[in-house]
């Protein structure tokens, strides 16, 4: 798995520097993607896929039996977070809707800041990290692997199509995703296993109150586009929670007994 998706990522950089040194390229592609799509709703709902609360919720329903993944997820979502973070204060790229020769521009959710910049997308990233984690638990490989990083790959697609983000910047932000996502999910900390059981409930859990906090927003169609499906992820993440945390009660007792 590891010899294909390093040359993709190796594609995938030259890409993005490709991209960002013929910005006229990038816009055009940019504004192709940006103008022609259809489906909004579509498009805002995979954009929601890649924020890290969705993930961490998605990711604690799916790796429920990987632990020691979902733990190394959390310390692989803090490196790219940093990393993004001063990738984006180091390159200081202008989104396209801070950028004054952008005409017709579609912009679907909230408007970012101006000290907000572009390069790489975090939500890029985030999507291809997933993707990474979600293949090595189950082992899959050829087919699988490949559609599931497709998966993610709309995920980077919708970024343009809401207007976030240059093609560039998912390019890159793919790149940074897989790289950390492929170095994370080769090493496991050796911690003893019922204080790693613990420890991922409680790291978790902000996840899910926050997902279920969107709740709140909902006040008509736009807005329930925008926040159900982070709701419905903190729902099946909350199921998950109580089911783990019935289990160790349970063990508990057992223990006990014996």
């Amino acid at each position: 798995m590891t010899k294909p998706l390093a040359l993709f990522t190796i594609a995938l950089t030259a890409i993005a520097a490709l991209l960002s040194f013929f910005t006229s390229i990038n816009h055009t592609i940019f504004t192709g993607i940006n103008q022609l799509l259809p489906s909004k709703a579509l498009w805002m709902t995979l954009t929601n896929c890649g924020d890290s609360i969705f993930l961490g919720c998605m990711l604690f329903v799916v790796l429920q039996k990987e632990k020691r993944l979902l733990f190394n997820a959390l310390i692989c979502a803090l490196f790219i977070h940093y990393t993004i973070k001063y990738a984006k204060d180091f390159f200081a790229i202008a989104r396209p809707e801070h950028t004054a020769d952008m005409t017709h521009l579609v912009t679907l959710g909230p408007v970012l800041s101006a000290n907000n910049f572009a390069m790489p997308s975090g939500h890029s990233a985030s999507a291809f990290m997933a993707a990474i984690f979600i293949a090595s638990a189950y082992k899959w490989k050829n087919w699988k692997l490949w559609a599931a990083l497709s998966c993610a790959a709309l995920v980077g697609i919708s970024r343009i199509a809401v207007g976030a983000h240059w093609p560039a910047d998912v390019c890159a932000g793919a790149a940074i995703g897989i790289v950390f996502g492929l170095l994370f999910t080769q090493k496991k900390l050796h911690l003893p296993q019922p204080f790693v059981q613990y420890l991922v409930l409680a790291l978790y859990a902000p996840f899910i109150y926050f997902a279920l906090c969107q709740a709140k927003h909902i006040h008509g169609t736009t807005s329930f586009i925008n926040h159900s499906i982070f709701v419905i992820a903190g729902v099946l993440a909350l199921c998950v929670w109580f089911m783990n945390i019935k289990r160790l009660v349970v063990e508990k007792f057992v223990m006990r007994v014996e």
